[in-house]
């Protein structure tokens, strides 16, 4: 919980100075803060993808994932339901934001399995931007959010953290790597570099992986126990 209350004050203080400083915020600013932001993204997304000791698993859980994503039509659901949103209160343009993404759902993940709260911290330190340039476009609801950010994430921790309790700490190392993997879409995206066809990347489709991942695991383990004996 301790990635999520930092998580929660970022959004506070940079949403209360993005309501003291209005309109004065640079456009040109924003753009080289985002740059930047989208450069640390990539490179912790790889630093954690590089923690894998299977990437065959990885990689058959994304593309099966990513099947089973498509076929759900994730991605455009939940582009659906965010342009439902625009020109709402600041609220829940700030909370979609916040928390809608895979970063959101990778920290949590190992805030609750392995007490890490790094990610988190490093999402705060991003939402606290974010929170401030929102905040001066679209006023006080920005400000509010901040305590539907600390429902929501707490609630996933948690159900991370109970969830954890029957998983071995390989399956867990497998988890943050194949979460790395989806941040370098995020950081890509923040970069403004997009896949072909495509106006931004479907990280959504691919989430199914995290379900198909323990699966793959297993079947890869009972091929490997088939072909020893």
């Amino acid at each position: 919980m301790v990635g999520t209350l930092f998580n929660a004050a970022t959004v506070i203080v940079g949403a209360s100075a993005g309501l003291a400083m209005g309109s004065r915020w640079s456009p040109a600013l924003k753009d080289k803060t985002f740059v930047a932001i989208g450069l640390f993204t990539l490179g912790i997304a790889v630093m954690m993808a590089m923690e894998t000791e299977s990437p065959i698993d990885l990689f058959v859980a994304l593309v099966l994932g990513g099947l089973v994503g498509h076929r759900l039509k994730l991605q455009e659901r939940l582009d659906a339901l965010q342009a439902s949103f625009q020109g709402a209160s600041g609220f829940i343009e700030a909370l979609m934001l916040f928390c809608l993404g895979s970063m959101t759902l990778v920290g949590c993940m190992e805030d609750g399995l392995l007490h890490k709260p790094d990610l988190l911290i490093v999402k705060g330190t991003m939402d606290l931007i974010s929170s401030a340039f929102l905040a001066a476009t679209l006023g006080r609801g920005v400000l509010w959010s901040a305590a539907g950010l600390l429902a929501f994430q707490g609630s996933l921790t948690l159900a991370f953290g109970w969830l954890g309790t029957g998983l071995d700490p390989s399956t867990i190392t497998e988890f943050s790597a194949l979460g790395g993997i989806l941040m370098m879409g995020l950081g890509l995206q923040l970069l403004g570099i997009q896949p072909m066809g495509e106006q931004r990347w479907p990280l959504a489709d691919l989430l199914p992986a995290f379900l198909l991942l323990p699966l793959v695991r297993w079947g890869h383990l009972q091929l490997l126990t088939l072909f020893a004996s």
